[in-house]
């Protein structure tokens, strides 16, 4: 309104100093990196106008030229990475977080397209992937003893380095060196006159629940005190020092079994292999420890839709078939980008293993069903199910058939005895498929794998099954189902378990029952 130009008088602010002063100092930053950002969109577009610009940097969600002030504060505390602290010193500097497991961070950054391992063969050629990996992490650890080092040397009158040591975190091996090098070892210089202090011990909170946990401990070691001092807390009406509010302290509700022996005990043949890994999992999932179906289960689902589909329906093409499944992809999966079509092409996949493995099965059996569901009762045990397809041979024994569309396959041991393909067998000799073929004698079975990463489909067999042990060992996984204790067992599904802190022996799971 007075005639000046806002340039001079945010110069007219900065000069002034002050609260002002300062705002009009970040204003002058700001448009000189407005202007960066301008030039720089102007080289790579050089015929663009100024609403282009505009309006590419009002859109951007992952901004590419941050307009931020970029001038320095001597008054102002700095919160910023070690690379950004590369050539800077301040007097005091305080490097926080020396945790074991994230300073140093040894997790290969970029372990998703390999690119850690690429770096080494630059470095080093070809070897064997063991060897890239091992000397990827050794770059990997000298690389952050070198950020170490960048950090601690940019103090030039204090350095404050801190770490916390509790139950489940404890200082990293660079906190320990540091504390080392304070006490006077390995290379001290007992001569400096730089003043060290040791590590500082943090002092309870002055909070009810630190009080009463630090009594609690003490209580380990028979200490009469602090019992006493738990009772008066407790009677002053601190509720955290109430025993009975202490966990594992209240008696168990119940022991009794969750199937009473008089009723029978539900099952199907994948809860019974389930419970066969580990009976507390099951008992977990069981009673809804479970998260809801992820883009892998419904990706699973469709495809069996699709293949019963083909089935039911002979004329149905590969190309229709797929078509269909690119016309349903968004309600498999509704995210966008790379991922997502990786995803798309993998299932397409799947569709061409099944058509050739479908065709080729016509050979050698008949299709006599697809979907289909049955319910035998076998001791206590109701199975239930539902089979992908059912086939018959030439001498009128029923063959099973379970597609899975996971990448990994059984390997032919572990098909031979894997006890959701018997308890479908057993359904056979039960006569669970009496109302679609009269046979009850089992050709065996068979898992295939349209998941894998193999050209062709990959297929496990099963032999025909002893009827006699298989339904003895289902009456007695129906009896553990129904029981009172469920047992928790290390194994390989232990690391992607969605239970696993729920469970005793686990360490997350641990901190949660002890």
């Amino acid at each position: 309104s007075d005639g000046i130009a806002l340039s001079e008088s945010w110069r007219r602010q900065a000069l002034r100093g002050g609260a002002r002063g300062a705002a009009a100092d970040r204003d002058l930053d700001a448009m000189m990196q407005l202007f960066e950002s301008a030039r720089r969109f102007a080289e790579r577009f050089p015929h663009s106008k100024a609403d282009s610009f505009i309006r590419q940097i009002s859109q951007e969600s992952i901004l590419g030229d941050v307009i931020t002030a970029q001038g320095q504060r001597p008054d102002v505390v700095e919160i910023l990475t070690v690379h950004s602290a590369k050539g800077r010193e301040w007097e005091i500097v305080a490097v926080a977080g020396l945790q074991e497991g994230t300073w140093p961070n040894l997790r290969q950054r970029g372990s998703l397209l390999g690119s850690e391992r690429l770096v080494e063969v630059m470095r080093h050629g070809i070897l064997a992937r063991k060897e890239l990996e091992a000397l990827a992490a050794s770059g990997l650890a000298e690389d952050e003893r070198r950020l170490f080092y960048v950090a601690t040397t940019r103090a030039k009158s204090e350095l404050i380095i801190t770490a916390v040591s509790k139950e489940d975190d404890e200082p990293s091996s660079f906190y320990e060196e540091v504390e080392l090098l304070i006490n006077g070892g390995d290379g001290a210089d007992e001569t400096a006159e730089t003043d060290r202090a040791g590590p500082t011990q943090i002092p309870r909170p002055i909070t009810p629940a630190a009080l009463v946990a630090a009594l609690r401990r003490e209580l380990l070691a028979n200490s009469q005190t602090a019992g006493s001092l738990l009772r008066r807390l407790s009677d002053e009406g601190i509720s955290e020092a109430d025993t009975e509010t202490w966990a594992g302290v209240v008696p168990i509700s119940s022991d009794a079994p969750i199937v009473p022996a008089e009723n029978l005990i539900s099952l199907s043949p994948s809860s019974a292999e389930s419970f066969t890994e580990c009976g507390l999992k099951w008992f977990l999932e069981r009673s809804g420890g479970t998260n809801g179906d992820s883009t892998a289960q419904l990706l699973g689902s469709a495809i069996h839709a699709f293949a019963a589909l083909m089935e039911q329906d002979q004329s149905i093409t590969e190309e229709e078939l797929s078509n269909k499944l690119r016309d349903a992809w968004k309600l498999i999966d509704p995210a966008t980008g790379w991922v997502s079509t990786t995803q798309l092409n993998r299932a397409l996949t799947m569709i061409e293993k099944f058509v050739r493995y479908h065709h080729e099965s016509l050979k050698s059996r008949e299709i006599i069903g697809v979907e289909v569901e049955f319910t035998v009762v076998v001791g206590r045990a109701r199975i239930r199910g539902s089979v992908d397809r059912l086939e018959v041979s030439a001498a009128g024994e029923i063959y099973v058939v379970d597609f899975k569309t996971g990448a990994r396959a059984l390997s032919v041991a572990e098909a031979e005895s894997n006890m959701q393909m018997q308890a479908y067998q057993l359904a056979i000799v039960e006569g669970g498929f009496e109302g679609i073929h009269p046979s009850r004698i089992s050709a065996g079975a068979e898992l295939v794998y349209l998941g894998s990463k193999t050209k062709e489909a990959t297929v496990r067999r099963q032999p025909p099954i002893d009827s006699g042990e298989i339904r003895n060992e289902i009456e007695v996984i129906a009896e553990g189902m129904g029981g009172s204790i469920f047992t928790a067992s290390i194994n390989e599904h232990c690391g992607s378990c969605q239970v696993r802190y729920a469970c005793p022996i686990q360490r997350e799971g641990r901190a949660v029952m002890e």
